[in-house]
């Protein structure tokens, strides 16, 4: 990990994230936390499962269960499963959920 290594993919600041941003390393996921006061970092070797869910007004797929950074059940959002920490699931609102699970997943082993 160095301090000028440059994101794969840096989602946008709003409203829905809490003006909290989050990050994509070739090895890391970086999600800010204002809530925890310090940013959550996820290697990417312990990411079990990450996907794109709707909102709880969207979907069939009903409330996530697990951390919420931010507005989650409000807005379509990210889930992240891991395989350590004492949160497994944390779930959070990038800009554009698609495309963070997307690239999320080509950084997994």
């Amino acid at each position: 990990m160095s301090a000028f290594e440059q994101p794969v993919h840096i989602s946008r600041r709003t409203a829905a994230s809490l003006w909290q941003e989050y990050r994509i390393y070739s090895d890391r996921l970086e999600l800010q936390s204002w809530a925890f006061f310090h940013t959550i970092v996820i290697p990417a070797r312990e990411i079990l499962e990450i996907e794109a869910r709707p909102s709880v007004f969207g979907g069939s797929k009903g409330i996530t269960w697990g951390i919420k950074l931010d507005m989650t059940d409000l807005h379509r959002h990210v889930l992240v499963r891991r395989t350590t920490g004492f949160w497994k699931r944390i779930a959070f609102t990038p800009d554009n959920p698609d495309e963070f699970a997307r690239v999320c997943q080509s950084i997994m082993d």
